[in-house]
């Protein structure tokens, strides 16, 4: 058994990357490995009991030596024999810890293209969320650990149904798309593409600052009676679920989680070039990022043959059942503490 001690520097959000860190810790803590998470006051309550949460304030400077002073009492309190970070600002202090921890092994988690791999130098181990992002940190040795979930329980898809989303039942088909309505996800490029794509619904699904904008275009475009913004749901691998097609507009993305759901719900697939989608999905399912006229032609080809890519997408579906679960991710993580601790 190992005892670890992860280190997340988000504040008060939990998207992708932080969801990815607490079912990760939540679970080793399950399987009886005595498992710490030094954080930010406003993530403790996403961490289960098993997990011995330490507050540490994190909207402090990632060299600020008073906040890396504070920072190391508390991980060397946890008494790990592994400190694990996670994302840019916490592998940067951790980094700049690595003389101060004792014998601790240090491991970095990466989830997103790097134009410097500095913060992630000097680990004794260094784990990408996918390949590209691997790609990206100039030779820095990597190991692959796709972001996972559990798979969607049976009646999923049943309960986001009896909610009645609109368009289901009509003649065109209903597609979908979830994710915070940030600039990264690229929902203003799909909208535009939307509006030169007829034939078929769209439900986007998702809150965030970028709302007005997005009403904004969809009177615009006249797009009121194709696109329904369906806000923050809690349903929402459901609604995947009841779609005909799922797809990711990214400008750019660690995982998408989103890709990953929609494929254990068997939804066929279209996305941009982010993330781990080259990993899931074949060139024909794929987009160029940044460009509308990339969206067009991918909604136009999955448009004029759903069924056929479907079909295609049948090994997608096979590898994110078998791979992209916690229990795969949790496997491989633990694999790579067994190396640099054997």
């Amino acid at each position: 058994m190992f005892r670890v001690c992860h280190v997340l520097a988000s504040v008060g959000e939990k998207g992708g990357l932080e969801k990815n860190v607490i079912e990760l810790a939540n679970r080793q803590a399950s399987l009886g490995h005595e498992v710490s998470a030094v954080a930010d006051e406003t993530m403790r309550e996403h961490f289960s009991s098993d997990v011995r949460f330490v507050a540490h304030p994190m909207s402090g400077g990632r060299l600020n030596p008073w906040n890396l002073g504070a920072l190391k009492r508390r991980i060397v309190s946890t008494q790990a024999q592994i400190v694990h970070a996670h994302a840019n600002k916490a592998g940067a202090m951790v980094r700049s810890l690595r003389d101060k921890l004792g014998k601790m092994k240090r491991v970095a988690t990466v989830q997103n293209i790097k134009r410097s791999a500095k913060p992630f130098r000097d680990y004794d181990a260094i784990i990408t969320a996918s390949a590209q992002v691997k790609d990206s940190l100039g030779g820095l040795p990597a190991t692959v650990i796709w972001n996972s979930i559990e798979p969607p329980p049976a009646g999923t898809k049943e309960a986001a149904l009896a909610t009645e989303p609109p368009f289901l039942g009509g003649q065109e088909p209903v597609f979908c798309t979830v994710g915070r309505l940030v600039p990264a996800k690229g929902m203003d490029l799909l909208l535009q593409a939307v509006a030169q794509v007829p034939g078929f619904k769209l439900w986007l699904v998702g809150d965030g600052f970028q709302r007005k904008m997005l009403e904004g275009l969809i009177e615009e475009h006249e797009l009121g009676e194709r696109v329904w913004m369906a806000g923050h749901r809690d349903d929402a691998v459901g609604l995947m679920g009841c779609a005909d097609l799922f797809v990711v507009a990214s400008r750019n993305e660690g995982g998408p989680y989103t890709l990953a759901e929609a494929l254990h719900m068997d939804v066929p697939c279209i996305s941009t070039r982010v993330g781990f989608a080259a990993e899931f999905l074949p060139d024909g399912a794929l987009m160029e990022t940044h460009s509308v006229d990339e969206l067009v032609r991918g909604l136009k080809l999955a448009l004029g043959d759903l069924e056929g890519l479907r079909e295609m997408l049948k090994p997608s579906f096979e590898l994110v059942a078998r791979e992209v679960t916690l229990d795969a991710m949790t496997r491989k993580v633990l694999a790579v503490y067994e190396r640099i601790t054997a």
